[in-house]
């Protein structure tokens, strides 16, 4: 019995030839960190406006690259691209699989803006339709599975890019607070995954703890309106 094969054509064609590329060029490493989450959750209740973790943890990711812009950077061609503008793209699970469709200038951009860019892209997501310009720019990734109840897993970078985040869900599980008690809380486990080749473990490291702190006091660093010095 035999069956006929199916070529990948297009824009899937171009996203299978870039992560082989990625997989077999690119040394790669990766960082995890434990983020508690309980002022996390009891922020996104208080938004005027529904917003996913999705557009909090990119917007929070976004204002951590503005402060170690080394990770957000291009390779190409050996030569290191510094990029200005913050541009994140969201791995995403479309009719034509596995596409990185990328939200511009994330940095500057409200949560309520982001949500916005992030339900288009959900609704191109059923018919597949994107176009080279809407999974092109993009100066980092995220990858979110929690909502098919993954707690961690690492990703391949979207090379030129330097860096991918994978997210998985928020779990309660046990922890130990700052007073050395133990207590059940709300934890994320992001697991980033770098281009060895220019980024290293110590700037991995610093944005990753920047990312943890920005997430764990948003109340103080995140807002649903404003730009990156709000």
């Amino acid at each position: 019995m035999s069956s006929e094969g199916k070529k990948l054509t297009g824009i899937k064609k171009a996203m299978a030839k870039q992560m082989i590329r990625s997989w077999t060029d690119v040394p790669q490493f990766q960082l995890s960190t434990t983020v508690r989450c309980d002022k996390l959750i009891a922020y996104r209740k208080t938004l005027p406006v529904k917003v996913s973790f999705t557009a909090i943890i990119a917007k929070a990711a976004a204002l951590a690259l503005i402060e170690y812009p080394e990770i957000n950077q291009r390779f190409v061609d050996g030569l290191v691209e510094t990029v200005d503008e913050v541009n994140i793209g969201i791995a995403s699970d479309t009719k034509r699989g596995l596409l990185v469709p990328v939200i511009v200038n994330v940095d500057t951009k409200s949560l309520e803006e982001i949500q916005v860019d992030l339900n288009r892209i959900k609704e191109q997501s059923l018919t597949g339709k994107f176009s080279m310009e809407d999974i092109s720019g993009g100066t980092f990734t995220i990858s979110n599975l929690g909502m098919f109840n993954i707690e961690t897993f690492s990703s391949i970078v979207n090379t030129p890019e330097l860096g991918i985040l994978a997210i998985g869900k928020i779990s309660k599980k046990p922890y130990v607070d700052e007073d050395d008690q133990l207590i059940a809380a709300s934890v994320l486990e992001p697991v980033l995954t770098l281009d060895h080749r220019v980024a290293d473990g110590a700037s991995g490291a610093r944005f990753l703890t920047r990312l943890a702190e920005i997430l764990e006091q948003p109340n103080e660093l995140l807002s649903v309106k404003g730009d990156a010095g709000e």
